[in-house]
């Protein structure tokens, strides 16, 4: 067993980090409860008492099967830093392709695989027990297994020559490694904007040209009136997996699509939809996409930095039991674990910018279509159709929620004041 001076601070973290969680999902749900009986003021209009009730038992089962999934977590993660497991898995994989760029690249592709295999059970009852219970299931086993295979195969195409060439550099240049590998990253994210839409996603999705009619003339029109260059307009068959809706925006300039999903043409009228596009035009408008490319540049920087830090301190993977001179692929597997235990603390900030960005992109939305009613009900069917939780705890939703609350949108859009600066650009 690996229990010492290293080790037992990373095990801390991770279980107060699961305390915290567990703490949230039990006041969040308690919360609701309180008021299962009533619908929350202002909604009457549009969600009755059964299907209000509906929502919050989905909101329930998937608490607690994420408290449930929490726990593996923990459990797994653990044994995986005092077992001693991950030594061993790391030198057997190197015994087997050998120690140069390619057998660590191979060995890091192949310990993430193992590791991956245990999450698929819970994947499979989230798709076929929690989310087919409520209705949402669309997917057949045969979809499932498919995409999973794909998901894989995709992963190792992409990123087996991204860590090869990383492992290279590691090797090549031992004190500006980390900056290099940086910039790598940085280059495959952008990179990744371009190729995800034209070669990843037509994988799993079927893209089919909105076909003419009041539906595009309408985006179209819209579009134009926003000075928002768009390539084509496209709808996605997300209801074979699911009958979750979404809309969004793919590719760089005279490469960009919106993609809309078929169920979200079900389910709202012409210009609830334009109100969905609207507000996705708000985020590229104020340069949303970009500032978070900033402060994700910004977060793999620190990473890094962090990683050379401990790449040049032997006793940090020693006390893992990795007795070697290979380090690159031991220092991404601790510190992937190790993180998350700190990462979670700070996840409020980042939800926070998110939420700011939500309601700049609303504002904008209601500026562009000259009135609220359109995007307040598009919003509302969204939450009804999917079973959102209308009313969580605000701790919960600071910790967990990347968006505001339906009531939070519908106050901010209905009742702008001048010294609300998300209005602002």
């Amino acid at each position: 067993m690996l229990i010492n001076s290293v080790t037992i601070p990373i095990v801390v973290l991770l279980l107060l980090k699961f305390i915290f969680e567990n703490i949230l999902h039990f006041t969040n749900n308690y919360h609701i409860l309180l008021h299962r009986k009533e619908i929350p003021h202002g909604f009457e209009t549009f969600i009755d008492l059964p299907t209000y009730q509906n929502s919050i038992d989905y909101t329930l089962v998937k608490s607690n099967f994420s408290s449930f999934c929490g726990a593996w977590n923990l459990m797994f993660n653990i044994f995986l830093i005092v077992s001693g497991i991950l030594p061993f898995l790391f030198q057997t994989s190197l015994n087997f392709f050998g120690t140069k760029n390619f057998g660590q690249a191979a060995s890091f592709f192949l310990i993430n695989f193992l590791l991956s295999l245990f999450w698929i059970p819970f994947n499979w009852w989230r798709q076929f027990r929690l989310e087919e219970f409520f209705g949402f299931n669309r997917s057949t086993q045969n979809i499932f297994w498919t995409d999973k295979t794909k998901e894989y195969v995709v992963s190792l195409v992409l990123g087996f020559p991204i860590f090869y060439i990383i492992a290279w550099v590691f090797q090549s240049f031992q004190r500006s490694w980390w900056l290099w590998a940086w910039a790598i990253l940085l280059i495959f994210q952008v990179a990744m904007v371009i190729i995800y839409p034209l070669f990843i996603l037509p994988l799993f999705n079927k893209l089919t040209p909105l076909p003419d009619g009041e539906l595009k003339e309408r985006l179209m029109q819209l579009a134009q009136a926003t000075q928002f260059p768009i390539n084509k307009i496209f709808t996605m068959d997300g209801s074979r997996r699911s009958a979750h809706s979404n809309a969004f925006f793919i590719g760089l300039k005279k490469f960009r699509h919106i993609v809309l999903y078929d169920t979200l043409i079900d389910q709202m009228t012409t210009e609830e939809i334009a109100a969905v596009l609207a507000h996705e035009i708000g985020h590229y408008k104020h340069q949303h996409i970009r500032t978070n490319l900033i402060i994700e540049g910004v977060c793999s920087f620190l990473g890094f930095g962090i990683l050379y830090y401990l790449s040049s301190s032997p006793w940090f993977l020693e006390s893992f039991g990795f007795q070697t001179e290979y380090t690159l692929v031991p220092l991404i597997l601790v510190f992937s674990i190790a993180i998350s235990g700190v990462t979670f603390w700070i996840n409020p900030l980042f939800h926070y910018l998110s939420r700011k960005h939500e309601y700049q992109s609303d504002r904008f939305a209601a500026d562009a279509l000259g009135e609220t009613e359109s995007l307040i009900s598009s919003l509302r069917k969204l939450h009804k159709e999917n079973l959102s939780n209308l009313a969580p705890h605000p701790f919960f939703s600071t910790f967990h929620y990347s968006h505001p609350t339906l009531l939070e949108r519908e106050v901010a859009l209905r009742y702008p004041t001048p010294s609300d600066d998300y209005t602002k650009a």
